[in-house]
């Protein structure tokens, strides 16, 4: 059940952040590119700018779009609380071609931050569906890293899987990528699913990257359908491990790649991560040509269970350091 794996490049993409803010008065837009400050990475926000390639408005009136994005944000009530309640909101919007990121990306939140800090605002990113840290917003990182804040990975009760999880990223999309989902995962193995999903994400993102880096500008590319997800590619995709794969990696599981439905307003349909024993082809996800993976029926579970340690076994480890020994 090897093969390739079919995924449509988009000829554009759009990364979206929202300012929420007390402040009565907001600064006009010639200033932002000086509150921006210097370097490489606040050139390029003004260069966004002033070509429109990145957008900054007030909300005056939210569209059914935003609301939606609005009201999917994942936060504490509090700090929920301070965006919904806000008396202004900036829409911060940058839109271009995927192999502009994650660059236009990084621009678009440094823009966003700072805007944040000149009015004493917070910033949700509607991507990733969740509120940055703020009061002041930090600086951006030198070094870029998916789970930096721009890849969520949330975990919810499986609609369709029993008392069975459902990890879904949020955030993908925005380099050009469908979000990846695992599902009707056993409560015991969601943190292990959950680094397979992360792995698997940097896995697609570095692919896809290197893909545009060559010069491609096709509408789809192909990837391979059954692979193998390390420990490093979930370091990878915290910024802590080396930045490219290794030969021989220790510690893999193999999946494979299949399609399944999705709440992502800017996807079809996500890419699942299968447990190779259990997959089988099913029906197209609604609006979407891509083929969906049914789960295998409840009695195939038991033969999953060798699988799954195998791959708890492999994923990073939660090390406690040893106590110091009594004087």
């Amino acid at each position: 059940m090897g093969g390739r794996f079919e995924l449509e490049v988009p000829e554009s993409v759009t990364t979206r952040f929202l300012v929420a803010t007390q402040a009565r008065t907001l600064p006009g837009p010639g200033r932002l590119p000086e509150a921006i400050g210097d370097g490489a990475l606040a050139r390029e926000a003004a260069a966004m700018l002033a070509s429109a390639r990145l957008v900054v408005e007030p909300v005056t009136r939210p569209s059914g779009d935003l609301k939606t994005r609005f009201h999917r944000l994942a936060a504490p009530p509090g700090r929920l609380g301070t965006v919904v309640g806000a008396r202004r909101h900036i829409a911060v919007t940058a839109a271009g071609p995927p192999a502009g990121q994650p660059r236009a990306a990084r621009a678009a939140r440094l823009a966003a931050r700072a805007l944040a800090a000149a009015v004493g605002g917070t910033v949700a990113d509607l991507d990733s569906r969740r509120i940055l840290p703020g009061s002041p917003p930090p600086a951006e990182p030198e070094r870029f890293a998916l789970g930096h804040a721009w890849v969520s990975v949330f975990v919810a009760l499986d609609p369709d899987g029993g008392a069975r999880a459902r990890i879904d990223t949020a955030g993908l999309h925005r380099f050009g990528l469908p979000e990846v989902a695992a599902r009707r995962v056993a409560f015991g193995d969601v943190l292990t699913a959950a680094n397979l999903v992360r792995g698997l994400t940097w896995q697609l993102v570095a692919e896809q990257s290197a893909w545009l880096g060559r010069g491609h500008r096709g509408r789809t590319r192909t990837t391979r359908r059954e692979r193998a997800v390390s420990a490093g590619d979930v370091l990878r995709f915290w910024g802590v491990g080396p930045p490219s794969r290794a030969p021989g990696d220790r510690g893999a599981a193999t999946v494979r790649l299949g399609w399944t439905g999705t709440d992502c307003p800017d996807c079809p349909a996500a890419i699942e991560l299968i447990p190779p024993v259990r997959l089988r082809p099913g029906p197209c996800a609604s609006g979407s040509s891509a083929p969906v993976s049914r789960a295998s029926p409840p009695d195939a579970g038991p033969a999953e269970e060798p699988w799954w340690r195998a791959a708890a076994e492999a994923m990073p480890k939660i090390v406690r350091p040893a106590p110091d020994p009594p004087c």
